[in-house]
């Protein structure tokens, strides 16, 4: 004797708190009502068949059975997944798998939870009551369980982060399940070092039949942290499937003010460029600016660095330190700046000086030189030749006239 009933599995435990219940199906006194729809579960989490009966009161329950029978065939005991009296007796594949929501059968809850899903768990399953006297029983079909891949991401929450604080982030697998703890892995991108350590995952039991696992990651907040990318996966070791949630960290920071920040003085010309960096995006203010009417500010933003330049004149300044102020929510920071000088009126004056004494000495130094030199050379050009010099000369003479061959001619 056969009664013919629809039953559901649910793609989650927690979709299945408040399921949506058929009619009660009855035959002669024997009424189960199960779920009203059949649909798909995923794999790696659990499903829920929500059951109850009511019984004639001749009827001794004695135990409820559930089996998955192949397509076309009739259930035998080679068939069976759960058993509320022998455990032993069910499949293998099905070991430690189902369990009863409610494990006292006076309570007329026949409803069970299948942890571990796998893709081969797909098909038909059946109830049967089971009588204590002789075991006469009555057998319900039937729900067609569909399990597809797993879609469901865990769910990844970080709380304020602020830097320098230790922090705790949690991720939390799909499924209110009972079944086998699934493995967490943590992983970042963008961060300037290694994850921090990672705690033990944690289960929190909720029911006897269903847990919420998770895993928690702790670490002293930083700068760098910011803007990097944590991703959490979950892995069912039981189906071989696994899924993966991202999410950015924003790390709360105060401003810090880049060594590349300063001042120069050009002429009468001061500029300044104050660089800081924090998140969220700091102001950057200049004190110097309260009393002052003409000046140039250009603020300019990449990111979370904020460049601030200014320029104006530089009369009516004092000339000393420079303060730049840098502030967001988390803090405020300042910094003093020392103006360098290139101001040719005042680092060039004494090179100057130097240069133009040193030509002018060189050049005296050249001019006396010359002087004498040409004093010498005309001396030597004016001096009358004595005596000596004259006789030398003569000798030396080659080219002579006829008067001076005559009064050279001796007398006869």
């Amino acid at each position: 004797m056969f009664m013919l009933i629809w039953i559901i599995l649910l793609p989650s435990y927690a979709e299945a708190d408040d399921p949506e219940l058929g009619f009660p199906s009855c035959y002669k006194g024997f009424c189960v009502t199960l779920n009203k729809d059949v649909v798909t579960a995923e794999a790696g989490l659990c499903a829920v068949i929500h059951c109850s009966w009511n019984i004639p009161s001749d009827f001794y329950l004695y135990s409820l059975s559930w089996y998955k029978c192949e397509p076309g065939g009739s259930c035998s005991d080679s068939d069976r997944i759960f058993d509320s009296r022998n455990k032993n007796k069910i499949q293998p594949s099905f070991s430690g798998r189902v369990s009863l929501l409610e494990p006292d059968l006076s309570r007329r809850n026949c409803s069970i939870i299948i942890n571990d899903l796998q893709l081969s768990d797909s098909g038909r399953y059946f109830l049967r009551l089971n009588r204590y006297s002789d075991g006469f029983g009555f057998t319900f079909n039937r729900a067609t369980v569909s399990v597809k891949a797993l879609q469901q991401k865990p769910t990844v929450q970080t709380p304020a982060l602020t830097e320098g604080q230790r922090a705790a982030l949690t991720c939390t697998a799909p499924g209110l399940c009972s079944g086998s703890e699934p493995t967490f892995t943590w992983t970042w991108r963008g961060a300037g070092h290694a994850p921090p350590n990672v705690t033990t995952a944690t289960t929190d039991r909720l029911t006897p039949v269903s847990h919420r696992h998770s895993s928690t990651l702790e670490l002293t907040a930083s700068a760098e942290l910011h803007g990097a990318e944590l991703s959490c996966t979950v892995s069912y070791n039981h189906s071989s499937s696994s899924t993966q949630d991202s999410v950015r960290i924003n790390v709360t920071s105060r401003p810090l003010i880049l060594s590349s920040s300063g001042c120069v003085y050009d002429g009468a010309v001061l500029s300044c460029s104050c660089i800081s960096r924090a998140s969220p995006v700091p102001a950057v203010t200049w004190p110097l600016l309260q009393h002052r009417s003409e000046y140039t500010l250009v603020t300019a933003v990449t990111g979370y660095t904020v460049n601030s330049s200014l320029v104006l004149r530089a009369s009516g300044h004092n000339r000393t330190g420079v303060q730049c102020v840098s502030s967001n929510r988390a803090g405020q920071v300042q910094e003093r700046f020392t103006p360098s000088i290139t101001d040719p009126e005042r680092t060039d004056a004494p090179v100057t000086v130097s240069l133009l004494s040193a030509l002018s000495v060189s050049l005296i130094l050249h001019v006396v030189f010359i002087v004498v030199i040409v004093v010498l050379v005309l001396k030597l050009r004016t001096k009358k030749p004595n005596h000596e010099d004259r006789v030398y000369m003569s000798l030396q003479k080659r080219e002579t006239s006829s008067e001076y061959e005559v009064i050279a001619r001796p007398r006869s």
